[in-house]
């Protein structure tokens, strides 16, 4: 689990909780919006790299429309939030929020090569106390889904009812 580390610098793992942090509605939480990444480059080209290429090109095409949707979807969260991207929270983790929902997803690793065959990925989303390092996990998506703001904030407010 330390997909953590690049996001957040903690020289240590992450304590790992399930739920949703008590104080959830008196803090500020971080939504994170994708961010586009740069293509990779082969020196031959095969049905692999073309797979992984479609992937990455894919990715940075759905970014304005699925970021946009994240905008829009964020009003239905009932707590305070900001939206940001993974290489630019660390200003507002500086001033004072606590809470970041944060996944693996949002390093890009998955699009840098080919998933194994007929295995479709699955990305844990956690709400992280960065100032505890404390990662509470809260649902989970499929990589066909992490690009659906809708549903994300959808299931991190059933998960806070579920918490009620």
């Amino acid at each position: 689990m330390l997909f953590f580390l690049p996001l957040v610098g903690f020289t240590q793992e992450p304590e790992f909780k399930k739920g949703i942090p008590e104080d959830l509605d008196k803090e500020k939480i971080i939504f994170l919006k994708h961010e586009p990444i740069k293509l990779s480059e082969f020196e031959e080209e095969t049905k692999s790299t073309e797979y992984i290429l479609q992937r990455q090109k894919s990715h940075n095409r759905i970014l304005s429309q699925s970021n946009g949707k994240l905008e829009i979807a964020a009003m239905d969260y009932p707590f305070e939030y900001a939206i940001t991207t993974p290489s630019t929270y660390f200003s507002l983790a500086e001033a004072g929020y606590k809470y970041v929902l944060q996944s693996s997803v949002y390093q890009y690793e998955h699009l840098m090569a080919q998933p194994p065959e007929d295995e479709l990925l699955v990305f844990k989303y956690f709400i992280f106390d960065m100032q505890n390092n404390i990662a509470y996990e809260v649902f989970r998506l499929d990589e066909m889904k992490v690009y659906d703001f809708k549903l994300v904030i959808k299931k991190l407010n059933k998960a806070i009812k579920a918490a009620e």
